[in-house]
Protein backbone atom coordinates (compact mmCIF):
# COMPACT_ATOMS: atom_id res chain seq x y z
CA UNK A 1 0.00 0.00 0.00
CA UNK A 2 0.97 3.48 -0.98
CA UNK A 3 1.31 6.52 1.88
CA UNK A 4 0.13 10.20 0.51
CA UNK A 5 1.56 12.38 3.48
CA UNK A 6 0.02 16.44 2.43
CA UNK A 7 1.73 18.93 3.89
CA UNK A 8 0.48 22.91 3.75
CA UNK A 9 2.95 25.51 3.63
CA UNK A 10 2.98 29.09 3.69
CA UNK A 11 6.55 30.40 4.88
CA UNK A 12 7.43 27.96 6.87
CA UNK A 13 10.80 27.69 5.66
CA UNK A 14 12.66 27.50 9.38
CA UNK A 15 10.57 23.82 9.35
CA UNK A 16 9.66 22.59 6.03
CA UNK A 17 12.90 20.80 5.79
CA UNK A 18 12.81 18.87 8.82
CA UNK A 19 9.07 17.79 7.94
CA UNK A 20 10.51 16.55 4.53
CA UNK A 21 12.85 15.05 6.11
CA UNK A 22 11.47 12.94 8.44
CA UNK A 23 8.98 12.11 5.85
CA UNK A 24 11.94 10.51 3.20
CA UNK A 25 13.14 8.66 6.52
CA UNK A 26 10.16 6.26 6.44
CA UNK A 27 10.70 3.05 5.01
CA UNK A 28 7.23 2.67 2.89
CA UNK A 29 6.00 3.50 -0.02
CA UNK A 30 4.99 7.05 -0.44
CA UNK A 31 4.34 10.17 -2.43
CA UNK A 32 4.71 13.54 -0.50
CA UNK A 33 2.46 16.46 -1.69
CA UNK A 34 3.54 20.16 -0.72
CA UNK A 35 0.89 22.18 -1.32
CA UNK A 36 2.33 25.86 -0.89
CA UNK A 37 -0.01 29.37 -0.69
CA UNK A 38 2.54 31.69 -2.87
CA UNK A 39 5.32 31.38 0.13
CA UNK A 40 7.49 34.67 0.07
CA UNK A 41 10.15 32.96 2.17
CA UNK A 42 13.09 30.80 1.16
CA UNK A 43 10.24 27.87 0.87
CA UNK A 44 10.59 27.13 -2.63
CA UNK A 45 14.55 27.11 -2.67
CA UNK A 46 13.68 24.38 -0.40
CA UNK A 47 11.34 22.22 -2.52
CA UNK A 48 13.33 22.34 -5.17
CA UNK A 49 16.08 20.37 -3.61
CA UNK A 50 13.68 17.34 -3.34
CA UNK A 51 12.54 16.77 -6.21
CA UNK A 52 10.67 13.56 -5.04
CA UNK A 53 8.42 15.79 -4.31
CA UNK A 54 4.71 16.58 -5.77
CA UNK A 55 4.52 20.26 -5.52
CA UNK A 56 1.20 22.76 -5.69
CA UNK A 57 2.18 26.31 -5.70
CA UNK A 58 -0.78 29.00 -5.88
CA UNK A 59 -2.95 30.46 -3.44
CA UNK A 60 -5.59 29.20 -1.59
CA UNK A 61 -8.44 29.65 0.92
CA UNK A 62 -6.94 28.60 4.06
CA UNK A 63 -4.62 25.52 4.76
CA UNK A 64 -7.81 22.84 4.74
CA UNK A 65 -8.34 24.17 1.29
CA UNK A 66 -4.69 24.03 0.30
CA UNK A 67 -5.12 20.32 1.95
CA UNK A 68 -8.30 19.35 0.16
CA UNK A 69 -6.02 19.92 -3.11
CA UNK A 70 -3.84 17.66 -2.42
CA UNK A 71 -6.13 14.96 -1.34
CA UNK A 72 -7.63 15.50 -4.93
CA UNK A 73 -4.52 14.47 -6.53
CA UNK A 74 -3.47 12.02 -4.21
CA UNK A 75 -3.03 8.74 -5.64
CA UNK A 76 -1.96 6.36 -2.14
CA UNK A 77 -4.42 4.35 -0.65
CA UNK A 78 -4.04 5.82 3.05
CA UNK A 79 -3.89 9.68 3.40
CA UNK A 80 -2.60 11.83 6.16
CA UNK A 81 -1.40 15.07 6.41
CA UNK A 82 1.68 16.32 8.17
CA UNK A 83 2.33 20.38 9.16
CA UNK A 84 5.23 21.84 7.77
CA UNK A 85 6.71 22.02 11.40
CA UNK A 86 5.69 18.46 12.06
CA UNK A 87 7.25 15.75 11.93
CA UNK A 88 6.77 11.74 12.21
CA UNK A 89 9.67 9.62 14.58
CA UNK A 90 11.54 7.05 12.56
CA UNK A 91 9.48 3.98 11.90
CA UNK A 92 5.91 5.41 11.93
CA UNK A 93 4.51 4.53 8.96
CA UNK A 94 5.89 1.19 8.92
CA UNK A 95 3.69 0.42 12.64
CA UNK A 96 1.10 2.49 10.81
CA UNK A 97 1.63 -0.20 7.51
CA UNK A 98 1.52 -3.02 9.68
CA UNK A 99 -1.70 -2.72 11.33
CA UNK A 100 -3.57 -2.09 8.10
CA UNK A 101 -2.19 -5.08 6.13
CA UNK A 102 -3.06 -6.84 9.02
CA UNK A 103 -6.65 -6.39 9.35
CA UNK A 104 -8.59 -5.09 6.27
CA UNK A 105 -11.73 -4.05 8.26
CA UNK A 106 -9.75 -1.18 9.44
CA UNK A 107 -10.28 2.43 8.08
CA UNK A 108 -8.20 4.46 10.17
CA UNK A 109 -4.99 4.12 12.42
CA UNK A 110 -4.37 6.93 15.47
CA UNK A 111 -1.95 7.02 18.49
CA UNK A 112 -0.30 8.97 20.94
CA UNK A 113 1.30 12.15 20.06
CA UNK A 114 4.59 13.91 21.14
CA UNK A 115 4.44 17.65 21.64
CA UNK A 116 7.97 19.13 20.81
CA UNK A 117 9.06 22.72 21.38
CA UNK A 118 10.28 24.54 18.63
CA UNK A 119 13.71 22.76 19.15
CA UNK A 120 12.28 19.71 18.28
CA UNK A 121 12.67 18.88 22.25
CA UNK A 122 10.11 16.89 23.88
CA UNK A 123 7.39 19.45 26.34
CA UNK A 124 5.08 15.74 26.83
CA UNK A 125 3.31 12.98 25.30
CA UNK A 126 -0.45 13.47 24.36
CA UNK A 127 -2.09 10.21 25.11
CA UNK A 128 -5.32 8.77 24.07
CA UNK A 129 -6.71 6.54 26.10
CA UNK A 130 -7.39 2.62 25.98
CA UNK A 131 -10.98 3.43 25.67
CA UNK A 132 -13.97 1.81 23.46
CA UNK A 133 -14.63 3.81 20.14
CA UNK A 134 -18.50 3.74 21.98
CA UNK A 135 -16.85 5.61 24.72
CA UNK A 136 -14.32 7.38 22.57
CA UNK A 137 -17.09 9.02 20.35
CA UNK A 138 -19.13 10.78 23.78
CA UNK A 139 -15.54 12.67 24.22
CA UNK A 140 -16.47 16.24 22.60
CA UNK A 141 -12.60 17.55 22.94
CA UNK A 142 -10.63 16.41 19.83
CA UNK A 143 -10.42 12.99 19.96
CA UNK A 144 -6.66 12.54 18.90
CA UNK A 145 -4.01 14.87 17.59
CA UNK A 146 -4.05 14.86 13.95
CA UNK A 147 -0.74 14.24 12.98
CA UNK A 148 -1.66 11.10 14.78
CA UNK A 149 -4.03 9.79 12.83
CA UNK A 150 -3.87 7.86 9.30
CA UNK A 151 -7.03 7.60 7.40
CA UNK A 152 -7.81 4.37 4.24
CA UNK A 153 -8.78 6.79 1.03
CA UNK A 154 -12.19 5.27 1.34
CA UNK A 155 -13.23 7.80 4.12
CA UNK A 156 -12.52 10.93 2.26
CA UNK A 157 -14.33 9.45 -0.63
CA UNK A 158 -17.41 8.66 1.92
CA UNK A 159 -17.39 11.55 3.97
CA UNK A 160 -15.82 13.95 1.18
CA UNK A 161 -12.49 16.43 2.21
CA UNK A 162 -12.30 19.04 4.85
CA UNK A 163 -14.89 21.67 5.21
CA UNK A 164 -13.60 24.65 4.76
CA UNK A 165 -15.73 27.19 6.36
CA UNK A 166 -14.17 25.71 9.81
CA UNK A 167 -10.31 27.53 8.92
CA UNK A 168 -8.88 26.14 12.18
CA UNK A 169 -11.00 23.24 13.35
CA UNK A 170 -11.79 21.31 9.94
CA UNK A 171 -9.93 18.25 11.29
CA UNK A 172 -11.94 18.33 14.36
CA UNK A 173 -15.13 18.37 12.45
CA UNK A 174 -13.88 15.82 10.13
CA UNK A 175 -12.73 13.42 12.89
CA UNK A 176 -15.88 13.57 15.26
CA UNK A 177 -17.76 12.68 11.42
CA UNK A 178 -15.44 9.88 11.61
CA UNK A 179 -16.32 8.65 14.90
CA UNK A 180 -20.40 9.56 13.96
CA UNK A 181 -20.23 7.43 10.46
CA UNK A 182 -19.23 4.12 12.77
CA UNK A 183 -15.90 3.46 10.98
CA UNK A 184 -13.67 1.08 12.08
CA UNK A 185 -10.53 2.61 14.08
CA UNK A 186 -7.38 1.02 15.35
CA UNK A 187 -5.28 2.64 18.31
CA UNK A 188 -1.67 1.96 17.77
CA UNK A 189 0.44 1.98 21.15
CA UNK A 190 2.75 4.09 20.05
CA UNK A 191 3.83 7.70 19.33
CA UNK A 192 3.40 8.67 16.08
CA UNK A 193 4.53 11.73 15.40
CA UNK A 194 5.99 14.91 17.03
CA UNK A 195 3.93 18.01 17.25
CA UNK A 196 5.74 21.20 17.32
CA UNK A 197 4.39 23.87 19.76
CA UNK A 198 4.68 27.10 19.57
CA UNK A 199 3.22 30.57 20.29
CA UNK A 200 2.68 31.29 16.49
CA UNK A 201 1.03 28.23 15.46
CA UNK A 202 -2.49 29.10 14.47
CA UNK A 203 -4.21 27.37 17.30
CA UNK A 204 -2.40 29.56 19.60
CA UNK A 205 -2.89 32.57 18.21
CA UNK A 206 -6.21 32.54 17.35
CA UNK A 207 -7.12 30.16 20.45
CA UNK A 208 -10.58 32.01 20.89
CA UNK A 209 -11.41 31.92 17.40
CA UNK A 210 -11.18 28.16 17.10
CA UNK A 211 -12.98 27.40 20.59
CA UNK A 212 -15.82 29.23 18.66
CA UNK A 213 -15.53 27.07 15.60
CA UNK A 214 -15.72 23.76 18.22
CA UNK A 215 -19.12 25.10 19.55
CA UNK A 216 -20.19 25.77 15.97
CA UNK A 217 -19.34 22.16 15.04
CA UNK A 218 -20.95 20.73 18.04
CA UNK A 219 -23.81 22.19 17.67
CA UNK A 220 -23.88 21.34 13.65
CA UNK A 221 -23.32 17.63 14.29
CA UNK A 222 -25.72 17.87 17.74
CA UNK A 223 -22.88 16.94 19.95
CA UNK A 224 -24.25 17.38 23.86
CA UNK A 225 -20.94 18.54 25.95
CA UNK A 226 -20.48 15.77 28.65
CA UNK A 227 -17.86 18.24 30.48
CA UNK A 228 -16.60 15.60 33.55
CA UNK A 229 -16.01 13.06 30.96
CA UNK A 230 -13.87 15.87 28.70
CA UNK A 231 -11.92 16.32 32.01
CA UNK A 232 -11.10 12.97 32.79
CA UNK A 233 -10.58 12.08 28.91
CA UNK A 234 -8.12 15.17 29.02
CA UNK A 235 -6.51 14.53 32.54
CA UNK A 236 -5.27 10.94 31.23
CA UNK A 237 -3.86 12.80 28.03
CA UNK A 238 -1.72 15.11 29.60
Amino acid sequence: MKFSIITPNYNGANYLEGCIKSVLSQNVDFEHIIVDSESTDSSLDILKKYPHLKVICEKDKGMYDAINKGIAISQGDIILYLNSDDRYPDGTLSEVLNIFNNDTTVDYVYGDCRLINHLEKELYVYRVPPIFVKLLNKITVIPWAQPSIFYRKHVFQKLGCFDIQYRLAADYHFMKKVLISKFNGHKANKVLSNFMKRDSALGSVYSFEMHSEGMQIKKELGIADRPVLDFFFNLYRT
